[in-house]
């Protein structure tokens, strides 16, 4: 650094400094008060060269010649930094002086014994944030009811500061941040500033978590209401809910989320499109948003003449009811607090630079609750803003020099923001999206028109219900339009590209970020060696990334045997197991998650599923679901057991699956296959529960005799073998519940498989497989096959036997 640093920059390496330091810090807090001390001691030494080196700058005959010649030595321009140095230093100071005090607050003893001996606790909590209704943990992904809303018992999410914490007889004030995890009807939600007393049991959260610790609750009841200036909101939000759900298609849905950001009413198959078309930030409150609410309020004003203060003052009230509608969440803190920073700046008469006042918003977020920093929503709000304060401009130019300047300007809009945000994106979904700046591009008009409308909407729902209507029709256009661009998108060929997960992969596309970006800038500059090194960096990386995409789509395609009978999906802790014969295939269970049975599926090259297997209703085997959706022709089940299983099945028969309940001697034909049920009994005998109730079927045919064990038990594995359903030994066995240790030995012995598929999921929490089922398998002449160490793999007939296929090699796999 020489020179002078610019106004525009004295602030970003403090904010920087004070934001890296807090995302270190929280999460290992216990050397943050040698940090403060260290950088206190920093800041003074700092301020002490500050004021020497601003010595030699004054003015004055006596001293006129020496700060000539001193400022003539290079070691002289850097005098200024030593002032942003100061300030970065005590940022620094403050940062880690704020954690150290509140990391003791964050876990009060009597929190912490009751923890360590896993006693009850009962907690006041002060309700903080949006309060997020989901389903119950393992619970049917069709406890989502098809209108968006939640039928049965469903979880809340509460996050909020418990003030008091009682364990026995004893009861202590307290402070301390925590997430309710509790059991509540779908009407029964928790609002901001709401007080609850909740009873159950606690646990710490990972080092560097917002909440220190997460209670489970055993029952929860309400103490008192929000606060008046508090109250309104939650109502307001709910009636624009309900009026907007009775607009026609996913626009009525979809509006509620572009005005107050509230998505409850948003299906799960929407809210995947605007993921995969990267317009989910519409539906996420932030600085455009806040924007928007300024200028229409400052432009009102100015229309009715109102004077600089009162339109400043109208724009700041408007701005923080309008917080308090939304619910403030990091990015909408941030966004108002910026809005602020400029309204008071420009109110003061001042030039207002945007990178400063950035920086300072940032600076007094991290240093008031630094556990902020590790937000997601926190860092894309900051970035998104960053990138369009430093980007915008330079793209426009660059875009400019193809196309019209107006056309470059709305490009160059949302690939500022996608740009800067995409390493944290990164973290969160290892994915790159093919089309999110085209449909960025078509969705930015609409965006403000249903945000205005839909919170006008709002405003008038009990005062005005003509005009709310009146502005829900016409909000519903450009959300209707908003939806339809992110279903088309999504829908489109690769709409996201894979890349590389975790820390790796953002810092890969930071860097290639960065060369893309700095390389017009060196030509310009005629730095011809440096632009060549660039040039050639950026072709070698997307030479890589071409041919390491075209490995992962075509190549497990093209390895692929084609005589395969049997395949077993890599979808992780659950099952996913196909069956072909003659063109026509089964699919036995669908594993926990849509996406991932697609991906295999695709890979395997299947379109339909002519037998659809699910074994039990249990998320790890039914989860995916949606994904067979329409695509299945017949299904067969055990008996469902809830009012969610029932649903599932009929949506797949209102698809066009024939759906049947199948018990021990159902029989039927897969191409030139048998197979028949064996387990669970039939009528006559009362049917089990959950994994023992597990549909237990046999394939035979091809040169392949096979066995399917659904999740039994050993208890119901033996009692399956005492039927005599299974007569003689297999080729193949589909290990029980993911390999876990209650397995009959007896059984395994008895069909002595040559193969044991086990569907299992990589460092799961269970401990699958156990070491007691790899030994019986071993003991028994039954090679063990695992999707967690040989990823996908597939079985077929040769002419020596089974030919097995896996994905990856090594560690036991082929």
């Amino acid at each position: 650094m020489s020179g002078r640093a610019t106004p525009e920059l004295r602030l970003v390496l403090p904010a920087g400094a004070a934001w890296l330091c807090s995302v270190v810090l929280v999460g290992v807090p216990a050397v943050s008060v040698w940090v403060a001390l260290g950088a206190l001691a920093l800041t003074l030494a700092a301020s002490v060269l500050a004021v020497r080196s601003a010595r030699f700058r004054l003015p004055g005959a006596k001293h006129a010649r020496r700060s000539v010649s001193l400022a003539r030595r290079p070691r002289r321009g850097f005098s200024p930094w030593y002032e942003i140095l100061a300030v970065t230093f005590l940022a620094t100071a403050l940062v880690a002086s704020v954690i150290t005090l509140r990391d003791t607050s964050r876990s009060p003893p009597l929190l912490a014994s009751a923890i360590e001996t896993g006693r009850a606790v009962s907690v006041t909590v002060t309700v903080t944030d949006k309060t997020e209704l989901q389903a119950r943990r393992n619970a049917s992904p069709w406890d989502r009811s098809t209108d968006g809303g939640r039928s049965g018992v469903t979880e809340q999410r509460i996050r909020g500061t418990a003030t008091t914490i009682t364990v026995g007889r004893r009861t202590v004030g307290s402070s301390v941040p925590v997430v309710v995890f509790a059991e509540v009807g779908p009407d029964g939600l928790a609002s901001i500033g709401e007080t609850l007393s909740v009873a159950g049991t606690a646990r710490w959260t990972d080092p560097g978590e917002q909440a220190a610790a997460l209670i489970f609750a055993h029952s929860s009841t309400s103490l008192s209401e929000p606060p008046l200036w508090l109250a309104w909101a939650p109502d307001m939000r709910a009636t624009l809910v309900a009026r907007a759900k009775a607009l026609p298609g996913a626009g009525g849905d979809l509006l509620p989320g572009l005005a107050v950001g509230d998505t409850s009413a948003v299906s799960d198959d929407l809210d995947a499109s605007m993921k995969a078309s990267s317009l989910s930030h519409l539906t996420a409150v932030s600085g455009a948003n806040c924007a928007v609410i300024v200028a229409v309020i400052v432009l009102l004003l100015s229309a009715l003449g109102a004077p600089r203060w009162l339109r400043i003052a109208g724009a700041l009230t408007s701005l923080c009811l309008f917080v308090i509608l939304v619910t403030p969440e990091p990015s909408v803190v941030r966004a108002a607090l910026m809005a602020v920073a400029v309204l008071l700046a420009l109110g003061s008469g001042r030039p207002v630079a945007g990178l400063p006042v950035l920086s300072l918003v940032v600076l007094v977020l991290v240093v008031s609750d630094p556990w902020i920093s590790r937000s997601y929503g926190f860092a894309l709000s900051v970035l998104a803003t960053a990138g369009l304060l430093t980007l915008t401009r330079p793209l426009t130019r660059f875009l400019a020099r193809w196309m019209p300047r107006p056309l470059a300007a709305a490009i160059a809009i949302p690939l500022a923001a996608q740009l800067a945000c995409q390493p944290v994106l990164i973290l969160l979904d290892a994915s790159l999206p093919l089309y999110g700046i085209p449909a960025n591009l078509l969705a930015a008009p609409a965006a403000p028109a249903a945000t205005l409308l839909g919170l006008l909407g709002c405003l008038c729902a009990t005062l005005v219900p003509p005009l709310c209507w009146l502005a829900l029709w016409l909000g519903w256009l450009p959300a209707s339009w908003i939806a339809g661009i992110a279903t088309t998108a999504s829908s489109l060929p690769a709409a996201r590209l894979p890349w590389l997960e975790g820390g790796l992969g953002a810092v890969l596309i930071a860097g290639i970020t960065a060369a893309a970006l700095a390389l017009p800038v060196v030509r310009a500059r005629g730095r011809r060696t440096l632009a060549f090194v660039l040039t050639a960096l950026l072709v070698l990386a997307g030479g890589i990334y071409a041919g390491t995409l075209l490995a992962d789509r075509v190549g497990p395609r093209l390895s692929l045997p084609s005589n395969w009978s049997y395949a077993a999906c890599d979808i992780g802790q659950g099952d996913a197991v196909l069956v072909r014969s003659r063109g026509e295939v089964a699919l036995l269970d669908t594993g926990p998650d849509p996406a991932t049975l697609a991906g295999c599926l695709d890979t395997l090259g299947i379109r339909h599923i002519d037998l659809l297997v699910l074994t039990h209703f249990d998320l790890d085997h039914v989860g995916g679901v949606p994904a067979v959706v329409g695509r299945t022709s017949r299904v067969v089940s055990g008996i469902p057991e809830n009012s969610n299983d029932e649903r599932m099945l009929r949506d797949l028969s209102g698809a066009g699956a024939n759906v049947s309940q199948v018990v021990a001697g159902t029989r039927g034909q897969l191409g030139s296959l048998s197979w028949q049920v064996v387990w669970p009994p039939g009528r006559s005998r009362p049917a089990p529960a959950g994994n023992d109730g597990s549909v237990v079927m046999l394939f035979d045919g091809d040169g392949i005799r096979s066995l399917f064990l659904g999740d039994l038990s050993e208890r119901a594995q033996d009692a399956v073998s005492a039927t005599r359903g299974i007569r003689g030994t297999v080729d193949l066995v589909k290990v029980a519940h993911h390999g876990s240790a209650d397995q009959s030995a007896r059984l395994y012995r008895q069909v002595a498989a040559r193969v044991g598929l086990i569907s299992v999921g990589a460092d799961n929490d269970y401990g699958h497989p156990a070491p007691s089922i790899l030994g019986t398998l071993r003991s028994s002449g039954t090679a063990a096959l695992r999707t967690d160490l040989c990823g996908l793999i597939v079985v077929g007939r040769s002419d020596a036997g089974l030919d097995v296929w896996t994905e990856r090699s090594g560690a036991g796999c082929p």
